[in-house]
């Protein structure tokens, strides 16, 4: 008879077996994942969040836009700003970015955990090395994201600070910087990773490898301008338009049906299906007037004269290249008993030190040790400088004294920035055109992309706005027969 021991040995063990996760798997657990009920939020909710939004709005329209010196005009727009939140709120515009934004992350962290956990299925490379990076291929996708993304912050930072800006201007730049990063890399994860496993039809190699290209260029573009390399600017334009006519080709072909969406909407009737068809739609038709205005703005650092403002704004600076008449620069001045001038004093006897005031405006009248206005200035030779010239051989009118020599305000025009050149985009694609900003004659490459653009928000653009409506009414359909 058996004793215990040997029965023991007798039975054989079941190996256990992992489970193995695809991608396509992690994508359908997306899918089938229930949606939670959630409470109504109350009024008291909307209240304490209007109220800590209003703060904060005011808080940084009056520091940043109005630079403290005017509360009324904070307190409007912040009003203004609340209002248009809850417009926003009230068409659920959030729930779309926060989706746009969730989902490839969600999938991301999904697979990223099951790469850890070593139940994920991967292909063996020619060699250690890519055998490794094939099975941890989300991981090191994280790592290269989290790296680029804090060079990013790192350099626009440093910028602000050797600028002097302000810590919200800093903070803002820097999450404007990393909101368009994450645009591209949600885009990047929609388009090759989330449609390719959720619909039977993704995206072709030919289409697929254009895309890529723009991405790319958008991305060496942004750390162009955030590390401000110089770069042969002509060349810069002419590749971006070259992309932007292959991006209408890929919207052409998205629109014919390349991916058959329609088909696999009423195939495989499903909400999630419905909403990230539309979220990838809509946020490429939003990527092409992004790409647009890219274009628009390089044209015009290319050359700040290649579009007019009507209402063009001028900033003065200090100007230190004043002249004698015999064209030598004035950087040294003397009194009236010939000692130089290097120690000047406010009105109240302080000595200044710098020639900026608190509102970083430019000292303009300086006193001497006596509590006399400096009004006369000598040169070297014990000759009063009566008569002084620019660098360009025009008689000033006025000047003074600065930093040891003698100066002059110049008014120069404002340097617009990208976000002048997405509104003109926009208004120019929906072929409202105020006027504000217009392309110069002289330039035709800046006439010839308005009018590309003008015909694009004729035709494309119009198809576009179409095809991504048919997409929501089609969900609707969807969801009315479930």
């Amino acid at each position: 008879m058996a004793t215990n021991n040997q029965k023991k040995k007798a039975v054989k063990k079941t190996p256990t077996v992992k489970k193995v996760t695809t991608p396509k798997n992690i994508d359908q657990s997306i899918l089938k994942k229930e949606k939670k009920e959630h409470k109504p939020l109350g009024k008291t909710f909307y209240l304490l969040f209007s109220l800590f939004f209003y703060t904060g709005a005011f808080f940084y329209i009056n520091n940043i836009l109005y630079d403290n010196n005017d509360i009324v005009q904070s307190a409007l727009f912040a009003f203004a700003a609340l209002f248009v939140l809850f417009v926003l709120l009230l068409f659920n515009i959030h729930l779309i970015i926060f989706h746009f934004l969730f989902l490839p992350f969600e999938r991301m962290f999904k697979q990223a955990r099951q790469e850890v956990k070593k139940e994920i299925v991967y292909s063996v490379g020619k060699n250690q090395i890519q055998t490794v990076f094939n099975k941890y291929k989300t991981i090191f996708t994280f790592i290269l994201y989290i790296l680029i993304s804090g060079a990013l912050i790192y350099s626009v930072i440093i910028r602000g600070i050797n600028q002097d800006d302000l810590i919200l201007s800093i903070i803002t730049s820097a999450l404007l910087t990393e909101l368009a990063f994450l645009v591209i890399v949600c885009s990047w994860q929609y388009l090759f990773h989330i449609i390719p496993s959720i619909l039977d039809k993704s995206i072709d190699a030919k289409n697929g490898f254009i895309l890529t290209l723009s991405a790319a260029i958008m991305v060496i573009y942004i750390l162009f301008q955030v590390f401000e390399v110089v770069y042969l600017a002509e060349i810069m334009i002419f590749v971006l338009i070259i992309g932007f006519v292959a991006l209408l080709g890929v919207n052409l072909n998205m629109i014919v049906g390349e991916i058959n969406i329609f088909q696999n909407l009423r195939t495989r009737p499903s909400k999630t299906i419905t909403k990230i068809v539309f979220l990838v739609f809509f946020a490429f038709h939003i990527y092409v007037i992004l790409y647009a205005s890219v274009v628009a703005y390089s044209i015009y650092l290319w050359d700040n004269d290649s579009y007019h403002f009507s209402y063009q704004e001028y900033e003065e600076i200090v100007n230190t290249n004043v002249y004698h008449q015999s064209n030598e620069r004035i950087t040294e001045v003397y009194d009236a008993t010939g000692n130089m001038i290097d120690t000047v004093y406010h009105a109240n006897g302080d000595i200044i030190t710098d020639f900026y005031d608190e509102g970083g405006d430019v000292i303009t009248t300086f006193y001497d040790q006596n509590g006399f206005i400096l009004y006369e200035y000598y040169d070297e030779s014990g000759s009063l400088i009566s008569v002084v010239f620019d660098q360009n051989g025009k008689q000033l009118n006025s000047y003074f004294y600065h930093e040891g020599g003698l100066a002059t305000l110049t008014d120069i025009p404002v340097q617009y920035t990208y976000g002048s050149f997405l509104y003109y985009t926009v208004i120019t694609v929906s072929t409202l055109g105020y006027g504000d900003i217009t392309p110069s004659t002289s330039y035709n490459i800046a006439l010839a992309w308005g009018g590309f653009l003008s015909m694009y928000g004729l035709t494309f653009f119009a198809l576009s706005i179409g095809f991504v409506s048919n997409i929501a009414m089609e969900g609707i359909v969807i969801n009315k027969k479930k």
